[in-house]
C-alpha cells in the first residue's frame, strides 16, 4: 500500500509548470539560436503591432482605407528604424575615428608616461620577488599587448561598421524585406490572428486571447519602464559629463543609456574609466564630482528599477531582483530577458487559469 506523500493538486500543478519551462526554454533557445535570420520580420512583427492598432482608429474615426494608413506607417515606421540605426552607426563611428587618433596624439602622452613610470617600478618590485619564486612575469609586455589589443578591438569594430555600410546590397534587402514584411503582417493582422486562432476549441480562443491583451500590457509595461530608467541615465550622464567638461558627453550619455539594459553593469562601463582616468592625470575635482554622481545615480537606479518594472510589468520586486540578479549571473544581458520574460509568462498564465 503506497502512501501519497504530496497533494495530487500540487503535482498536477507541478507536472505544468514543468511542462510549461520545457517549452518556454526550447522556444527561447530556438528565437536566439535563429535570431540573425527572423530579426527583420521580428522587427516588422513588432512595428505591425504598434501600427495595426493606429489604422484601425484611422479608419473608424476619419474612414481612412486600412491599405493606405497601413502603407503610409509602414513607411514611417521602418523609416524611423533606419534612421536610428543609421544616426547610430554613423555618429558611432566618427566618435570611435576621433578617439583612436587621440590615443595617438601628444593630448595623453602625459598619461602614457605616468603608467610607464608605474610599469617601471611595478617591474623592480616584481624583479625583487622574482629572487624568490621561480615565475616569470613580464609586466611591460603583458601592458604593451593588453593596450595594443584593446587598440585592435576598438579598429574591428570600426571595420565591422564600415563593412556594413559599404554593403549596400544587403542593406537593400534588408530594408526593403523588412519594409514588405511590415506592411503585410499589418494589413492582414487580422487574418493572420484569425487564421491561428482557428487551430483552437472555443474556450481556448478566450484565453489566448486574454493571453495575448496580457503580453501585449507587459510588453508595453516594460517599454515603459525602461524608457523612464534610460532617459535619466542619459540626461545624468549627458549633464554631468558637459559640466565637468568631459569629452564625447553625447555619444557617452547614449551609450550608457543603451547599457542601462544590463542591470548590476551598465552605467560601471561608463563611469569608472572616466573616474580613473582623471584622477591619473590629478584632476580630482572631476574625479570626485563624477564619482558623485555615479554614486548617486547607482543608488537611485536601483531603488526605481525593481518598482517600475513590477509597477508596470506586473509582476512583485523582489521576483524582479531575483530573476535580474540570477539572469546576471547565469547569461548577461540574456539571462536576464529569459528569467524575466519566463517570469511575466508564468504570471500571465496563471491569470488566464491555465497554470
Amino acid at each position: 500500500m503506497s502512501v501519497s506523500v504530496l497533494n495530487k493538486s500540487f503535482l498536477h500543478k507541478l507536472k505544468n509548470n514543468v511542462i510549461f519551462f520545457v517549452i518556454y526554454l526550447i522556444l527561447f533557445l530556438l528565437v536566439v539560436k535563429t535570431f540573425g535570420y527572423i530579426a527583420p520580420f521580428f522587427i516588422a512583427g513588432l512595428l505591425a503591432v504598434i501600427i495595426n492598432p493606429i489604422s484601425e482608429k484611422l479608419k473608424r474615426r476619419f474612414k481612412v482605407n486600412k491599405g493606405i494608413s497601413t502603407l503610409f506607417l509602414s513607411l514611417l515606421g521602418v523609416g524611423l528604424v533606419i534612421f536610428l540605426a543609421s544616426f547610430l552607426l554613423v555618429k558611432g563611428s566618427q566618435h570611435l575615428v576621433s578617439f583612436l587618433n587621440n590615443i595617438d596624439s601628444n593630448s595623453y602622452s602625459y598619461l602614457g608616461t605616468m603608467i610607464n613610470d608605474w610599469v617601471s617600478n611595478l617591474d623592480k618590485y616584481v624583479n625583487y620577488f622574482q629572487g624568490i619564486s621561480n615565475s616569470s612575469i613580464d609586466i611591460q609586455s603583458l601592458v604593451a599587448n593588453y593596450g595594443k589589443n584593446l587598440a585592435d578591438i576598438a579598429k574591428t569594430m570600426l571595420a565591422k561598421i564600415i563593412d556594413l555600410a559599404t554593403s549596400l546590397p544587403t542593406v537593400v534587402l534588408i530594408i526593403i524585406t523588412l519594409f514588405m514584411s511590415t506592411y503585410f503582417i499589418a494589413k492582414d493582422f487580422d487574418k493572420i490572428e484569425n487564421a491561428f486562432l482557428s487551430i483552437f476549441t472555443d474556450d481556448t480562443k478566450i484565453k489566448v486571447r486574454r493571453v495575448k491583451n496580457e503580453i501585449m500590457y507587459s510588453i508595453k509595461g516594460y517599454i515603459k519602464a525602461y524608457t523612464i530608467l534610460m532617459s535619466i541615465t542619459f540626461l545624468v550622464i549627458w549633464i554631468s559629463f558637459s559640466a565637468f567638461k568631459v569629452p564625447y558627453g553625447l555619444p557617452l550619455a547614449i551609450i550608457g543609456a543603451l547599457l542601462d539594459l544590463i542591470p548590476f553593469l551598465g552605467i560601471i562601463v561608463i563611469f569608472v574609466p572616466v573616474i580613473i582616468y582623471y584622477f591619473v592625470i590629478e584632476n580630482y575635482v572631476v574625479s570626485i564630482g563624477i564619482a558623485i554622481v555615479f554614486i548617486g545615480l547607482s543608488i537611485l537606479r536601483q531603488i526605481l528599477e525593481p518598482k517600475l518594472v513590477s509597477a508596470n510589468v506586473g509582476i512583485s520586486p523582489l521576483l524582479t531582483i531575483i530573476a535580474i540578479f540570477v539572469g546576471i549571473q547565469v547569461g548577461g544581458i540574456l539571462g536576464i530577458i529569459f528569467f524575466l520574460g519566463l517570469l511575466v509568462m508564468h504570471d500571465i498564465l496563471e491569470k488566464v487559469d491555465i497554470l
